[in-house]
Order: C-alpha cells, then sequence, then structure tokens
C-alpha cells in the first residue's frame, strides 16, 4: 500500500489536472446536466501554466501536448462510448476489437485540444506575453478557432449544451450559431480561470472578474429570454403526423422475416400510421423516417406489389406521406457498374404517387454511404465490400407539398445533414417554413448518442428561426418551434406516434446567423491581434525600462 501511494504522490500534479478536465469536460456534455460548463478546461489550463512557471526560458511542448492528449482522451471516452457499440453492432466486431476501435477512436478524434494547447503557448513565447489573463484568452481563442474546423464525425462542442439544459442563453444561437456560443463559455472560463488562479494572491480582483463574467451572462441569458418572446408569434400551423417504427436493423428484421421483410416493414408502418389516424383525425401531413421503406420508390419501381400497397394506403390516408427509402436510377451507373442508388425522401400524395420529386441525400456518412478516396480508386470498394457507395444529392433544396387550403414549404435533412449549419442555412436562405430530419439511430444505442444527435439536430432551428420536425426510426422523433419550445419526446426503443402541432411564420425573417454565417470568428481574429500587439508593445516598454 505505502508503494502505491508512494507511486502515485511521484506522479506530477499537472498530470492529475490533465485527467480531472477531461472528467469535467466529458461530464458536461449532453447527456450529463452541464454542470461544469463555465470551469470544465481550468484544471487544464492551469497545469499549462505551472508547467509554464517551471520551465520559463523554454516550455516543454511535449508534455504540454501530453497534458492536452489526456484531457481529450478523457472526454472523448466519457462523451462517446457509444463507439464501442456501434463498432460491434454495425461493424460485427468482437468486444476486444470493438474496446480498440474506441480507445483508437479516443487516442485521435480531439488532438485539436493539445494542438491549440501547443499554439497558444509558441504565441505567449514568441510576443513574450507575460500577462497570464492574455495567455488565458489566447488558450481560448485557440481552442475556439480549431474546434471550429477539426475534421470530425459530430461537430460537438459546448455551446449544444446549454440547449439540452434549456438555458435561455441558447437563444442567442440566430446571432453567432453555436460554435459562437462555444467561444463566450471558453472564453468565460478563462477569466474564471484567472480568477482562480490568483484567489489567494489578488482576492478583490479575482472576485471581480468573475462577477463581471457573472454579470455578463446574467444580461445576455436575460435577453435571450427577450428573444424567446420575440420569436413566439405565430400565424401558422401544421398538424404533423409523426411514426417511429423502431424496425431495429434491417440487417436483422431481414433475417428474420427472410423474404417478407419488405412486406412486414410496410405492414408495420401502414398498421401504426392507422392508429395515428383514428387518434388524431385532423392530421395534415404523415412523416415516416429514413429508410424506413426498404424498397426503391422511384416512378420506375411503382408497379411493383409493395409499391402498389403504399400508395394505396396513401389514397385510403388521404394525406401526403414523406417517407425515406431508396432511389434506384436504372439508367446510370455507378464507377463500380451497378445502378446509382441514394438514400432518399419521397414525397407522396393521394392524388399522386410522387407528389414531388425525391430529395437524395447529400452529406454522406464515410464508409457507411461512401469510401474516401472510392471513385478514384474503386479497388477500394473490392476490397471492402461492406462500405455503402452511394449518390451524392444536389444540397439544400426546398418542396412545395400541398394541404387542405395552403401550400408548405419544407427543407428536408436525412441523418447527418442536421449536424451542418451550413445545411439549414441554405434551406432557410431557400424559402424553407419548416425543415424537417429523419434519421435512424438504431446503431448507436440508448446511451449519449441518441440525445446527442438529437439536440444538436434541433439547435438548427434556434439558428435559422425556423421549426423542426425529427423523424426518428427508434427514437428520438421531436419538435422544435422557431422560439426554442421543445414538443414531446418519443421513447427510445419502443413503436410510437405523435400528431405534433406545428407553429410557424409564413413568411419568417431571415437571421443575422442564416445571412453571415459563423462572422464572429472574424471579430474574435481582431480581439486576438489587438491582445498579441498590446501585449507585445508592452513587453518591450517593460524591456526598455529595465535597461
Amino acid at each position: 500500500m505505502t508503494k502505491i501511494l508512494s507511486f502515485f504522490k511521484s506522479i506530477p500534479r499537472p498530470f492529475y489536472l490533465a485527467v480531472l478536465s477531461g472528467i469535467l469536460v466529458g461530464t458536461s456534455y449532453i447527456p450529463f446536466p452541464g454542470w461544469a460548463l463555465f470551469f470544465c478546461y481550468s484544471p487544464l489550463w492551469l497545469a499549462v501554466s505551472e508547467i509554464q512557471a517551471s520551465s520559463p526560458q523554454r516550455v516543454p511542448l511535449k508534455k504540454i501536448f501530453f497534458l492536452g492528449w489526456i484531457t481529450q482522451f478523457i472526454l472523448t471516452l466519457i462523451g462517446f462510448n457509444w463507439i464501442y457499440y456501434v463498432a460491434t453492432e454495425f461493424g460485427h466486431l468482437h468486444w476486444s476489437l470493438a474496446a480498440s476501435a474506441l480507445f483508437l477512436f479516443a487516442a485521435f478524434m480531439h488532438t485539436y485540444i493539445p494542438i491549440a494547447l501547443i499554439l497558444s503557448v509558441k504565441i505567449v513565447e514568441k510576443f513574450q506575453i507575460s500577462s497570464k489573463l492574455v495567455q488565458l484568452l489566447i488558450s481560448a481563442l485557440m481552442l475556439s478557432f480549431i474546434e471550429r474546423i477539426w475534421p470530425s464525425i459530430f461537430e460537438w462542442n459546448l455551446g449544444y449544451s446549454l440547449l439540452w439544459m434549456k438555458w435561455p442563453l441558447y437563444q442567442w444561437a440566430d446571432t453567432v450559431g453555436f460554435w459562437g456560443l462555444s467561444a463566450w463559455i471558453l472564453i468565460a472560463q478563462s477569466f474564471i480561470t484567472f480568477g482562480i488562479m490568483h484567489w489567494k494572491t489578488q482576492k478583490s480582483q479575482s472576485i471581480k472578474i468573475v462577477g463581471a463574467v457573472l454579470v455578463t451572462f446574467a444580461v445576455l441569458t436575460a435577453l435571450g429570454a427577450m428573444k424567446y418572446k420575440n420569436w413566439s408569434r405565430f400565424d401558422q400551423t401544421v398538424q404533423f403526423g409523426v411514426v417511429q417504427g423502431n424496425v431495429g436493423n434491417a440487417e436483422k428484421v431481414q433475417s428474420e422475416q427472410q423474404q417478407n421483410y419488405q412486406s412486414y416493414i410496410l405492414q408495420l408502418y401502414a398498421k401504426l400510421t392507422d392508429q395515428l389516424l383514428q387518434k388524431n383525425p385532423n392530421t395534415e401531413l404523415l412523416l415516416w423516417p429514413e429508410t424506413a421503406m426498404p424498397f426503391p420508390l422511384d416512378p420506375y419501381f411503382l408497379g411493383r406489389y409493395e409499391q402498389r400497397q403504399l400508395q394505396n394506403h396513401v389514397l385510403n390516408w388521404n394525406r401526403p406521406l414523406i417517407t425515406g427509402g431508396y432511389s434506384v436510377d436504372v439508367n446510370k451507373k455507378d464507377h463500380l457498374g451497378n445502378s446509382l442508388m441514394s438514400n432518399a425522401v419521397f414525397f407522396m400524395g393521394p392524388q399522386n404517387p410522387t407528389l414531388a420529386e425525391s430529395y437524395d441525400k447529400t452529406d454522406l456518412l464515410v464508409f457507411g454511404e461512401y469510401m474516401p478516396f472510392g471513385r478514384q480508386l474503386p479497388i477500394l470498394y473490392k476490397l471492402l465490400p461492406f462500405v455503402g457507395n452511394y449518390k451524392i444529392g444536389p444540397g439544400p433544396t426546398i418542396r412545395e407539398i400541398p394541404l387542405s387550403g395552403k401550400t408548405i414549404r419544407i427543407g428536408p435533412q436525412i441523418c447527418y445533414e442536421s449536424l451542418n449549419p451550413g445545411f439549414s442555412r441554405g434551406l432557410a436562405e431557400k424559402g424553407a417554413q419548416i425543415i424537417f430530419n429523419v434519421t435512424n439511430d438504431s446503431w448507436f444505442g440508448w446511451w449519449a448518442e441518441p440525445f446527442q444527435h438529437q439536440i444538436m439536430t434541433l439547435g438548427r432551428a434556434i439558428e435559422v428561426r425556423r421549426p423542426l420536425v425529427r423523424s426518428t426510426n427508434t427514437g428520438i422523433t421531436s419538435v422544435i418551434l422557431a422560439n426554442g419550445d421543445r414538443l414531446e419526446d418519443s421513447p427510445i426503443g419502443k413503436s410510437w406516434t405523435h400528431t405534433y402541432q406545428v407553429q410557424y411564420l409564413e413568411n419568417a425573417s431571415q437571421t443575422l446567423y442564416t445571412r453571415f454565417g459563423h462572422y464572429d470568428w472574424l471579430f474574435w481574429m481582431v480581439v486576438l491581434a489587438i491582445l498579441i500587439y498590446t501585449s507585445r508593445t508592452k513587453a518591450k516598454k517593460e524591456q526598455h525600462v529595465s535597461h
């Protein structure tokens, strides 16, 4: 026992601080309550400060990188451990290989955190910046800049936790987006970290700094509540009927039902829709999730049995149906010689089977729907035949759906397209009154990912101030209005139906974020330049006086 205690005592304090930061960040993100949202990076920055103080002449960059790597490794294990489930469920990997995949993912996915530390330290060294507050601000800004451009399957940031916690501060996403809110949080953390750092030696100054941060965010929160009121005026309503089939993974259903699995899934959705309409006869529009129908619905295939059955159901329901499915272009071939296939959304009506042209998914999922460099090197598909090979869609597209007495302009998203803020901006710019997202999260289990994906999708509604209807296969189906009101959530892993009363503005204005996107980075770049210039000027004056 003594040896064990001696071992832990021999570990440098900065290491423990880096570990603590990883825990704080990981447990401040969805589905956790965000309890450490405004100080989760503080331990890491304190650790870097201690390393800088112990090596003032030349800071050991390897140590700095390692501290950042430890933080990002731990936060990734905590927040993204659903990767293990995906590896076993989608990749059919043995548990040991799935665990290896998770650790490999955690080792590299968020290495922008140590990279941001290295760049911050280099800037401090190059321009001889002595002010601890300026050093911390530079660390916050560098982290904010790099997290925006870092490639990842989930473009996550701390701003989404505000929406998850329903803190009115998230209302500012219509001005700066959720990346901008993340920058605000990181900058607030730099001031709070400075207050922590000097609490014992400069207590009054620390209290003033932390107090100023709290007052600022209190004012912004109050203004966010005013934004909520401003966007709570609606002049139109549509009754959206959403069906959650809870089919699970198609391969499982296919193995259970064999040749009848297509009819089985169709009848399942048809039965649930019948129940929905019996319960809610005022439903105006029906929405089924991503690839709800496991067969093509292009005009070429509408004469087939299942397709005719679906048309008969739509005729009996006497309502438009929007459903996910597969699109197959028999007249065009891909680079492997197969008919072009796409992950699509189809629009069907009681009077016209193809109410509108289908929409093909644009932002494809790596490995699931395309192979990186696969078109340039087709042999990659032969080496990995399980990788999808789908057609790329046209980008943000608007569809007009005629209803009784009105026509609505809706913008479709499929799956991860909701995580691309620019895609939703494009829908709003093209005149969408309502955005809908169809997805299938059955590959990710019941833990964090369904909640993360849901909140990050709903965040688009605040950025562009358009209601968003989210239809999922296994949950979480939900709706958020333009003012941020979240309507009923579906359970996870259960069949479920609900008719949402979706209120909207017929001619909603474009938000600042819709028009300009992440313009705020220009402002923060100017701030960074001013901080560096003033600190450098101050350092030169101090050197001149000392000589």
